[in-house]
């Protein structure tokens, strides 16, 4: 009889899930949206807070101008927005300790690990972008416009709970993130007006526009295997 699943399970990139794609406006000139190489500080699933309407000097770090995605250095900030995910979980074992088998010739056990684990884990893979084909070259960065989803983190478990065993049954602790399939877009973006400005007076010759900031606008793509939970139990099974 198995509490959990077996060890080192990968799911499918989208359960099933028929994925559905939230596009904003096309436009022709997106080279910009990483001005300055920044990474946006986003808030993932937020409601968006829309400034008044008012234009803003920017400046592309190719003095064109392209639309640009807000960062921390910007007034307000592109968002991460989830729009889908997976009905199911599954579970990733990132540890797994010593067995303990219970006598055969004993009623029953109680059986507790007593012991103390810290488990580091991480993922290099798992997060999918679609941008503009102009902006592929910057994906590196678009992905940290993206929630991290716990790609990387640590568990730590105090196995002081038991778990009741039959005969000769075996029981293992075992440390365990949980994950789900998520897809979503961006949410946010500046727009040129065609008026040049001056970005600082220490920087008079520096080409810089007027933009102005579209709060619901949604553009791109991406999906991941965000991090639902972690925690520690115990696999019991009957050899």
């Amino acid at each position: 009889m198995k509490l959990l699943t077996r060890f080192g399970r990968t799911a499918p990139n989208a359960e099933g899930s028929t994925m559905k794609t939230h596009r904003g406006a096309r436009r022709s000139k997106w080279i910009g949206l990483l001005t300055l190489g920044l990474a946006p500080l986003v808030v993932f699933g937020s409601p968006g807070v829309a400034s008044a309407a008012s234009t803003v000097c920017l400046q592309n770090a190719d003095g064109s101008q392209s639309d640009i995605a807000g960062n921390w250095s910007t007034p307000d900030k592109t968002r991460s927005v989830g729009v889908q995910q997976a009905n199911k979980t599954w579970q990733d074992w990132v540890w797994r300790g010593p067995t303990f088998q219970c006598p055969w010739n004993v009623p029953s056990c109680s059986y507790a690990w007593q012991e103390s684990k810290t488990t580091g884990w991480q993922w290099s893979a798992g997060l999918n972008i679609k941008v503009p084909s102009p902006l592929n070259k910057a994906l590196s960065e678009l992905a940290s416009l993206t929630p991290s989803y716990g790609r990387n983190g640590s568990t730590t478990t105090s196995f002081t709970f038991t778990t009741n065993l039959k005969p000769g049954q075996k029981a293992q602790p075992i440390q365990v993130v949980e994950r789900r399939w998520t897809q979503g877009v961006y949410q946010g973006i500046y727009h040129s007006t065609g008026k040049s400005c001056l970005v600082s007076p220490t920087r008079p010759n520096g080409k810089a526009w007027q933009y102005t900031w579209s709060p619901n606008e949604r553009w791109g793509s991406w999906t991941t295997n965000m991090k639902v939970s972690d925690y520690g139990s115990y696999n019991v099974w009957t050899p």
